[in-house]
Parts: C-alpha cells; structure tokens; sequence
C-alpha cells in the first residue's frame, strides 16, 4: 500500500514538473521570435546604413576628383605649411560616421579665395534655386535674387531655376492665375528658360541625360543643404555657390537673446552648424554684408567666402523736394518676424513720444502678410495700415521719413536702401542700419533708445536743411557702394573671374 502511495506521489510530481517545463518551453519560444524579429530588423537597418556609406564614400570620392578640390590642392598644403603642420598626404576616403548629413571638404583661404578654373568658354549653363520663386515686389530677398538672375543672364549664363517648395506649398500669391504669370513671367524676362517646382521635379532635372550644370546658386540653407551634395554628385566640375541670404543663425541667436528663450537658442546654433558646414562645402559662399562675412569666417576661417549685397536701381529723375512730403512710413514683407516686431514696437515705445511733440504727425504701415496684430494698429490715431503696395516709389517720393525700428534681424534691410536709393531720410537702429557702412549723422540717423529714436523723427519733420542734407547723401552713398553697376562687378568677378 505504502509503495502504491509512493508511486502515485511520484507521478503527481513528475506531471507538475512536465507542466512547468511545457511553460517554460512557451516563454522560451516567444522570446526566441521576439529575439529573431529584432535580429531581421537590425539586419534591414544595417543593409541601409552599409548602402548610406556606400553612397557617402560614392560622393565624397566625387569631391575629391572634382575640379575645384584638385586645383585648390596647393593653397591647402600651404594654409598646413603656414600653421607648422606637415603636408598631408594625398586624401584617401575613410570610412564615414553615421549618421552624416553633408559631406564638408576643406576649401581655400579666403585670403586667396581662388574659385576653381575658368569655367567653360561660350555659352554657360548656371542651376538657380531658392525656396521659391523671387517674390520681387514683396520683399527685397526676392528682388536681389532676381536682379542677379538678370545679370548673370545678361553675361551669358544660360539659366534654370529650382523652387525648393513644391508647387502646392506656394503661398496664393504665387499659385492664383495672376500670380502664377507675374513671377514666371518675371523670371522668364530675367533670363530664365526652365522652372522647376520641389525636390521632386528637381531631382528628374538633375537625372535627365542632357541636363548640363557648369555652376549652381543655391539661395538659402535649407536649399542648399539638400541641393548642394546632389549637385555635387553629378556635376563634381561645377562651381557651387551658396547664397547664405542672410546669416540665419545669427539673426536667431538675436531674436532668442532679446527673447531669453532658451529653445529658440539652441536652434539658433544648430542652424548656425549647419551655415558653417555649407560654407565649408561650398566653392564660394556669398555673405550680403562684410560684417556677416567676417562673422562666418570665425566659424570657417578656411572657407572662401565673398561678399554680395542687395543691388538697388537709383532713380533718373532728382527725388522730389519737401513741398508735397508728409509723415513717417514703413514697409516691409510681415512673414519675416522682425519686421512685426520692429513695427509693434515703434507704435508701442515710440510713436507716442512722437505725438506728444507732434500731434500732426502720420505713420503709414505698408507690406505683404499682415497679421491682425498689425491690421489693428489701424486703430491707433495717426496710424494708417495700407497693406501691400504693388509700387513702392510714389509712395516713398510722399513720405518726409522713413523708420526702421527693427530689434533684431541679420543682411542687409532692403526696405532702409531702397528708401536711400530714392532720397528719403532714414531713421533706424543700429540693427536697422548695418550692413551698409552707414554713418549716424552723414547719410543716416540711428538710434536704438524709444526718446532717441523719436527725438531723430522729429528732427527730420522739421529740420528742412537736415533732410535735405541726409537726403542727397544718403542717395550718394547708395549709388557708390549698392547700385547695379556696382554690385554687377561684384558678381561678374565670382562667376565670371
């Protein structure tokens, strides 16, 4: 009996022992699928990254055949020599870290700044591309585009231009019918034969079998990031210029620093990582002022960097004296944030110190993109919100000032040159001012305090011989340094020397 006993206990045992293991057998199999899934995934990212490495070492043995890395071999070794270093050996493509978002050989010194060879003689073939067409008549980034479209056309560059933003992501200003024929129509009287509309259509355009690129103007660097290592991939000979607009990371670094936010901050020096990258890749960076120049080559002191502004046409006629001139005006493109700022700030600190001396005074808010922060100062007494303005000349020819009380902002301010250009007094910030190697009291007044500034307005409402004064020299200045004549030689000595 107690052996039966003994025997019947020993099978319930062995029974609960096969249930366990049964069990453990079910955990053991799913984790064995669970491990075998993440081990395909891992092989599927490993192919891709082993195909992006590919890739990468396709391109930067691209650049190193090039024309310009070749004949800019020489001023490398000696910039080396110059510092006490040995002279490198031939480069030879290493493998590359991941991830990798641009390629950034080493350039030339920009004290020597020589851009590759002579291009190919006789008719030339130059790839333009910004973020979308040239808005010309809305704000001064769209028209110095344009203006240098023209000129290169006019020198014998054969020309197409790329839009950044498919077509659907284009504002209604440029999708509606009227708009749609205003700026290609612009383009194509500038030059231009081919418009392209997003990365898509410009990836096809690249590809096509006879598309020929002997130089590429990338505008902006979200363009030029994404344009620039597929330019390079396919045309290594061309001649690459990033366009840097103006320095982004700089005029964001301002607008977190007045702003104390730390997140705009750090945006700010990522989008600055990013300018110095593609300067270092680029054949030449263009900087609109000397003073964004000089503060690019702190980051990129190999870079070549050259400097080219915004161009303004200066009227035939003498600008229009003092008989039939009123009031204070600003214009300016609203989807740029300074510029609402700026304004906001005028009407809040300042215009009401000019009022209290001035109660006659005006101030005519003109621009594209108001918002209903700037639609409402309407309101305000004195205060006339006009809108977009198709010519800007007859309203700068009625106005007795113009301000620009911007805070922050980076290039140069169209809207302050072109108002010089037609010999209407400024009055300004320093922010405002800069770029134009402007003097405070010659051909520009400048102030960055709420009295300062109201105390210049009022200044020029009532002194005539000031006004008349800033007025022809600011005028002067503008047709020596920022003219068309001037500006083209600027341009023809980087894409033509």
């Amino acid at each position: 009996m107690r052996e039966r006993d003994s025997l019947r206990a020993q099978a319930t045992n062995y029974e609960a022992r096969n249930r366990v293991l049964e069990n453990l057998n079910d955990e053991q199999l799913a984790l064995i699928q669970t491990l075998s899934q993440k081990t395909e995934a891992a092989e599927e990212r490993t192919q891709r990254q082993q195909d992006e490495i590919s890739a990468l070492r396709a391109h930067i043995a691209a650049l190193y055949t090039s024309r310009s890395w070749k004949l800019t071999g020489p001023v490398r070794t000696l910039s080396i020599l110059l510092r006490g270093a040995p002279a490198p050996a031939p480069p030879v493509p290493a493998p590359l870290p991941l991830p990798l978002p641009l390629p950034m050989p080493t350039t030339v010194l920009s004290e020597a700044c020589m851009i590759a060879a002579p291009l190919p003689t006789g008719r030339r073939s130059l790839f333009v591309a910004a973020d979308m067409p040239p808005l010309y008549d809305q704000h001064s980034g769209g028209l110095r585009l344009l203006t240098l479209i023209g000129m290169l056309a006019e020198s014998g560059w054969s020309i197409n231009f790329g839009s950044f933003s498919p077509w659907q992501d284009l504002p209604d200003s440029v999708t509606s019918a009227k708009g749609k024929l205003r700026y290609e129509e612009a383009l194509h009287k500038h030059g231009v034969e081919r418009i392209l509309y997003g990365m898509t259509e410009i990836d096809q355009f690249l590809n096509e079998t006879e598309t020929r690129i002997d130089g590429a103007f990338l505008s902006f660097p979200a363009v030029a990031n994404a344009i620039m290592p597929l330019v390079r991939a396919r045309f290594p000979n061309a001649l690459v210029a990033f366009d840097m607009v103006d320095f982004h990371g700089l005029r964001q670094e301002r607008e977190a620093l007045l702003q104390d936010d730390p997140v705009k901050l750090a945006e700010a020096s990522r989008m600055r990582d990013l300018e110095v990258g593609l300067a270092c890749a680029a054949d030449v960076t263009l900087a609109v002022t000397g003073e964004e120049r000089d503060k690019l080559l702190t980051h990129a002191p190999l870079a070549c960097v050259k400097v080219l502004p915004n161009v303004f046409d200066i009227p035939d006629r003498s600008p229009p004296d003092l008989l039939n001139r009123t009031g204070l005006f600003f214009i300016g493109g609203f989807w740029h944030a300074p510029n609402g700022d700026g304004v906001l700030w005028f009407v809040e600190h300042v215009w009401p110190l000019i009022r209290k001396d001035a109660p006659e005074a005006t101030f005519t808010i003109a621009g594209s993109n108001m918002g209903n922060d700037i639609l409402a100062l309407g309101a305000v007494p004195g205060i006339e919100v006009v809108g977009y303005v198709p010519e800007v000349g007859p309203v700068l020819d009625r106005h007795r000032v113009f301000v620009a009380p911007l805070r922050y902002g980076a290039g140069m301010k169209g809207k302050v040159g072109q108002s010089l250009a037609c010999g209407l007094p400024v009055v300004a910030t320093t922010v405002g001012a800069e770029g134009m190697d402007l003097t405070n009291g010659t051909n520009i007044l400048v102030a960055d305090e709420p009295q300062a500034f109201a105390d210049a307005v009022i200044q020029l409402l009532r002194d005539d011989e000031l006004w008349t004064t800033l007025s022809r020299s600011g005028r002067v200045h503008i047709e020596h340094t920022l003219s068309r004549p001037v500006v083209k030689n600027a341009l023809m000595d980087i894409f033509n020397g």
